[in-house]
């Protein structure tokens, strides 16, 4: 049986590393914002699959004595490529980007473990890192996927794939597919809106067309400058969210949506900031 959404209404979700390699401000911050839901990412400069035990539990015990529930396990799992490779500029949260073959296993079953232990019923994957073309790996055809949506269904945690511009899946067209393909077997889609936006895809049509395998939401937002791009709180930027959330929740009642800012300086203010956009902007409110 595939693990259930976080609840029966649309909820918020914040992510403590947002503010810092200590859990506990971020926590305490979500409680400050009457938001319930945590996702957690990493803890002291270490991703949370790499974690030690008992820090995972001493990151649940924090949890519980504040009343937070862990929504969500955002795993760094195949945002990797093979130790030949070259990988470009990759965030992965102290996480190594090249990971032999062999050892790709071990690390699906640390997280389906660290899951258990968080309380969380969902695990974010990637899609493989884009690199050299003779050296990328393709996701529809890793068999480790399979092997992976199995286990999950077992652990009774579930799979959900973000759209991510440095890995092989990041446009509408091979995210269809795969959803399309797997989505049977327990893949959903970790949507990322502004990634879908910064790949020019952030369209009603393409939306819609997604909407139906979404079972979360990653919300940041950034504005265009003379270096690129600079995050900002999510509603104040290009992404454009007014358009997008009435779609999603057109499909889905209730979604689980999470608050990322990558914002440096004021992070806590980004995310009292973004927590306000969407409690304003997601039609029938969030919990």
């Amino acid at each position: 049986m595939h693990a259930a959404v976080v609840s029966a209404t649309n909820t918020l979700v914040l992510n403590p590393d947002e503010l810092g390699p200590d859990p506990a401000p971020g926590m305490d911050l979500a409680v400050t914002l009457s938001i319930g839901h945590l996702e957690i990412r990493s803890a002291g400069g270490t991703n949370a699959v790499a974690l030690p035990i008992d820090r995972l539990r001493h990151i649940r015990a924090l949890a519980d004595e504040r009343g937070l529930k862990v929504a969500a396990l955002a795993s760094p799992l195949w945002k990797w490529c093979r130790p030949e490779a070259r990988p470009g500029r990759v965030d992965a949260f102290g996480f190594p980007a090249q990971v032999p073959p062999e050892e790709r296993l071990g690390w699906i079953r640390r997280a389906f473990e660290a899951a258990a232990i968080l309380g969380a019923p969902i695990v974010r994957i990637f899609s493989h890192l884009r690199v050299e073309p003779e050296l990328t790996e393709q996701m529809a055809s890793d068999p480790l996927l399979v092997k992976a949506l199995g286990a999950a269904d077992t652990a009774g945690v579930r799979l959900l794939l973000e759209n991510e511009p440095v890995c092989t899946v990041a446009h509408a067209e091979p995210l269809l597919a795969i959803l399309d393909r797997y989505h049977g077997q327990g893949l959903g889609l970790w949507l990322d809106v502004a990634n879908l936006h910064e790949v020019g895809q952030a369209t009603g049509d393409v939306v819609r067309a997604l909407a139906p395998y979404v079972d979360y939401v990653h919300v940041k937002d950034y504005r265009p400058d003379d270096d690129g791009r600079v995050f900002c709180p999510a509603g104040e930027g290009v992404v454009p969210y007014v358009e997008v959330l009435p779609l999603l929740h057109a499909a889905h009642p209730a979604l689980p949506y999470g608050l990322e800012t990558h914002v440096r300086d004021a992070p806590a203010d980004a995310l009292t900031t973004g927590a306000a956009f969407l409690r304003s902007a997601i039609p029938g409110g969030v919990a």
